[in-house]
């Protein structure tokens, strides 16, 4: 779901430009949902077993890297192109 904050706009999504309330709700969803599911019968039921406590901060990590390489290249594709969809 991040991908969809990250391209849709030229400014820098959370900061200098926030989405609509029905999509951050829906990011926001999506994301406790998948954190989560693991930890419920039904994910037990579908053989997802919980990562453990001390992924979360990597997890979080790689998140915020993936964030920070698309913004730099989203950047580059604005500087080279002088567009963006």
């Amino acid at each position: 779901m991040s991908i969809v904050h990250m391209i849709r706009t030229r400014r820098i999504p959370f900061i200098q430009s926030g989405a609509s309330v029905p999509v951050m709700v829906m990011t926001a969803a999506v994301m406790a949902f998948g954190v989560a599911l693991p930890f419920t019968p039904l994910g037990a039921s579908i053989r997802l077993q919980p990562l453990p406590m001390s992924c979360f901060p990597w997890l979080i990590g790689t998140l915020l890297a993936y964030c920070v390489l698309t913004q730099l290249v989203k950047t580059w594709f604005i500087r080279r192109f002088d567009s963006w969809p």
